[in-house]
């Protein structure tokens, strides 16, 4: 009984660690990008701004439910962080817009995928919310010319029943 609350606690302990990518103790003005990179690693993406900053992508995809875009100013040091998963965002994602330009808005997809039946159309798919009883998912669809085709928001519902935890 004792080893399976430790296992419970923790499994609770390193979930937690998936929904957070751990940016507190970072304050605008005062953190640098070298600190950032120190405390988070190489982002999965960096764009230049048009004053000289940098826009940093740190994903939680495929685990987590959450990207954090880091605004580094042209002086180096940190000037906001962004949850890319806000439905502000999601408003955004609208079609003709490129590839690149969606990645820039919500970060690494969980998945991309090809259909057989569609080989001309690329689906990216990021899990955006999850809960005890559903998954919630964005998903992109981009043609062949590489531009945004449609999106749509998905909810798939977790197998009900006992659990075995």
């Amino acid at each position: 009984m004792i080893m399976q609350r430790f296992a419970q606690a923790a499994l609770l302990f390193i979930c937690a660690g998936c929904a957070n990518l751990g940016t507190g103790g970072f304050a605008p003005g005062t953190t640098t990008e070298a600190d950032v990179r120190a405390k988070l690693g190489e982002p999965g993406m960096s764009w230049t701004e048009p004053d000289g900053g940098r826009l940093l992508e740190y994903s939680g995809q495929p685990n987590g439910t959450f990207c954090h875009m880091i605004l580094i100013g042209p002086d180096g040091r940190l000037r906001e962080i962004r949850q890319a998963f806000t439905e502000a965002n999601f408003r955004r994602v609208v079609p003709g817009l490129a590839r690149d330009q969606v990645r820039r808005l919500l970060g690494r997809p969980e998945e991309t995928l090809r259909f057989h039946l569609k080989p001309d159309e690329e689906v990216w798919t990021w899990r955006i919310d999850e809960t005890t009883e559903k998954y919630d998912y964005f998903n992109a669809y981009f043609g062949s010319d590489g531009r945004l085709l449609r999106s749509e928001r998905m909810v798939v519902y977790k197998a009900s029943g006992p659990s075995f935890f």
